[in-house]
């Protein structure tokens, strides 16, 4: 996506001409020709997640960050979640963190006029509308940021949707047989970018066998998919999460010790479970789309 201070924005950009130029119309001892040019500052890198409150999955954002550094040593990075909760829980630990606008607002008054946003979220959904809503909010040729490009979620096109199926060999562990059943969980999401799931489970079943994809928003209970693999004669299953970092989703909700976890569900109907506590971003072959898509990002700032 690529907000251009020469196109009208839909939260307020305007084409800069006479009309919009922020003169004194009392004032006349001046041309109507010498309204101020769009602004011409620094160029910076806003990397945005949903966030995590578990600060030991901290590391795996670090790691991202230094990768982009090294690819763009002389641009300033900063984050955001997008995620209220997870910001209010994290300074309640005095821990800082910013939301999308809040960045974008230090970003502004720091001197910076063109800013690449890339979201590390799985797929177009109410999170990374989110990120766009905020981002376009915040272009305005003189009082705002000139030019922002957003780069994609991991879930974009069907490109995307190729590698990660490609990925997903290597994110998956080396003792998993083709006699053994896959769970993918993500979180899911009450929004059209759900349908990445359904695509991505269409791909997967023509190149790998016995993997299916689940959500913790979905109607679909892992008891189903229990019975699924039962009634295939699979008895051992790999719970997988496909989220970017393991957070409290994880911990709790996929592996928890309560009644109501995936693992529970499932192993109290005669599956044995194998657990995989990991995160995309974990993993150089996701990390590579999203570095990618960052890179399309940056390079359209300077169109």
């Amino acid at each position: 996506m690529h907000l251009d201070s020469k196109k009208k924005c839909s939260h307020g950009c305007h084409d800069h001409n006479h009309e919009t130029c922020d003169h004194n119309h009392e004032d006349h001892t001046h041309a109507h020709d010498h309204c101020p040019k769009p602004r011409e500052g620094k160029r910076g890198i806003l990397l945005t997640a949903f966030g995590c409150a578990l600060t030991h999955t901290h590391h795996l954002y670090d790691q991202f960050e230094d990768e982009v550094r090294q690819k763009f040593p002389d641009i300033n990075i900063k984050w955001a979640f997008t995620a209220n909760r997870i910001r209010a829980k994290l300074r309640s630990r005095n821990i800082p963190c910013l939301s999308v606008a809040e960045a974008l607002s230090q970003m502004i008054d720091e001197g910076y006029s063109h800013v690449a946003i890339q979201s590390l979220h799985t797929l177009p959904g109410v999170e990374y509308d989110w990120v766009v809503q905020q981002a376009q909010a915040m272009c305005h040729p003189r009082k705002g940021l000139t030019k922002i490009s957003i780069g994609a979620p991991l879930l974009n096109v069907m490109e995307d949707l190729e590698q990660v199926v490609q990925a997903i060999d290597n994110y998956l562990p080396s003792e998993r047989t083709e006699n053994d059943g896959v769970i993918l969980v993500g979180h899911g999401t009450y929004h059209k970018g759900h349908t990445s799931y359904m695509a991505l489970e269409g791909l997967l079943s023509r190149t790998l066998p016995n993997i299916v994809v689940g959500t913790l928003m979905d109607k679909t209970s892992p008891a189903h998919f229990a019975e699924y693999f039962l009634n295939k004669e699979i008895k051992r299953v790999f719970l997988v999460p496909f989220m970017c970092v393991p957070g409290h989703h994880v911990e709790v909700d996929l592996f928890g010790n309560n009644e109501h976890s995936w693992e529970n569900i499932l192993s109290t109907a005669n599956i044995e479970v194998v657990t995989v506590r990991t995160g995309s971003l974990d993993h150089t072959d996701f990390r590579h789309i999203w570095h990618n898509h960052l890179a399309e990002a940056v390079k359209k700032l300077q169109m």
